[in-house]
C-alpha cells in the first residue's frame, strides 16, 4: 500500500497486517490521542456539473422525527431551522441536527455526523444520499457498516471492490454493497451501498484493514488518529448483472474525495 492507502492486492496486505498487529499488540503502550482527520468538516454544495446537494436535518423531538433538507426548510427570525410539522402535519418546532436522535444518543458526543442528498441537475428524481461520519476522542464512533444495513432490514445480495478513477490519476477502491429490501408483499427496493474510510494519512475499503491500522499506529507510533467513514448509495435497476449504478459511484465518489479529502496525494 501507498502511504495514500490505494491498494494494489487489498487482501493479500489485510493477511500481513493481521499477522503484524497479532503479534505486537502483545505489548502495552501509552497512546495519545489525536485531533488530526483526513478530511474536511463539511460536504461541497456540488459534485462536478451533475449534482447539487442540500444538507439533511433530523428533528430531535422525540414524538416527531422527521428529516427535512435545508432547502426546504428557510431560517426562522432567529436565524435557525426548527421541524416545521411533525407526521401528522402539526406545527413541530423541534431542533434540527445533522444527525438522527437516536444516533446522538448512542454515539459519542463529540462524534461529527453530516449528511447531503444530492440531485441530478438534468432529473432531480434521480438522487443519492452522502454521509460522513468522523470519530472524535472515542474511537467508537465508526463501526462495520453491513452490521447496521442488516438490523434495518436490508439484504445484501452481493458486494464487491469498485475502482473510482481520480482526476489525479490515481484510483480510488470503494466497497459497494447491493441491497435489497421488501417493503411490501409487491414492492422491493433495490439499492447500493458505498463506503471507504479516510485516516490522516492512508485509505482503505476494507472495515478490518482499518482496524488493523489504528493497531499498528498505536503500536508504532504512538498515536491514534481519527478516522472518517464516508458512505454513498442509490437506487440499482434489479435487472442481474446490471451495473450501470456502478458508472454513477464512480461519478459521485471522483468529484466527491478530491473535495473532502485532505491527504497529500489528493491534487
Amino acid at each position: 500500500m501507498t502511504k495514500s492507502g490505494f491498494i494494489k492486492n487489498p487482501f493479500v496486505n489485510l493477511g500481513i497486517l493481521f499477522v503484524l498487529t497479532s503479534f505486537f499488540l502483545v505489548f502495552t503502550v501509552d497512546v495519545t490521542v489525536s485531533d488530526e482527520a483526513g478530511v474536511r468538516e463539511e460536504l461541497p454544495e456540488t459534485l462536478g456539473q451533475n449534482w447539487i446537494g442540500y444538507d439533511v436535518l433530523f428533528c430531535q423531538d422525540p414524538t416527531c422525527g422527521r428529516s427535512w433538507l435545508t432547502r426546504d426548510v428557510p431560517l426562522n427570525d432567529e436565524g435557525i431551522r426548527v421541524c416545521p410539522e411533525n407526521w401528522q402535519g402539526n406545527p413541530c418546532g423541534g431542533e434540527l441536527l445533522t444527525m438522527a436522535r437516536g444516533e446522538k444518543i448512542v454515539l459519542p458526543k463529540d462524534t461529527v455526523m453530516l449528511k447531503k442528498q444530492y440531485e441530478n441537475r438534468d432529473d432531480p428524481e434521480i438522487t443519492v444520499f452522502t454521509s460522513v461520519v468522523l470519530s472524535g476522542k472515542d474511537r467508537t464512533s465508526i463501526h462495520r457498516p453491513e452490521v447496521c444495513l442488516d438490523a434495518q432490514g436490508s439484504v445484501i445480495e452481493s458486494s464487491r471492490l469498485v475502482d473510482v478513477p481520480l482526476q489525479s490519476g490515481q484510483v480510488l477502491k470503494v466497497k459497494v454493497l447491493n441491497l435489497k429490501k421488501t417493503i411490501s408483499p409487491t414492492y422491493t427496493h433495490y439499492s447500493y451501498y458505498a463506503y471507504f474510510f479516510i485516516g490522516k494519512d492512508r485509505t482503505t475499503p476494507l472495515h478490518f484493514e482499518r482496524l488493523a491500522w489504528m493497531a499498528l499506529d498505536r503500536v508504532f507510533r504512538n498515536v491514534a488518529h481519527r478516522w472518517a467513514y464516508i458512505a454513498v448509495s442509490g437506487t440499482r435497476s434489479p435487472i442481474e448483472g446490471d451495473t450501470e449504478y456502478v458508472k454513477q459511484i464512480q461519478e459521485v465518489v471522483g468529484n466527491l474525495y478530491p473535495q473532502i479529502s485532505l491527504l497529500e496525494a489528493t491534487p
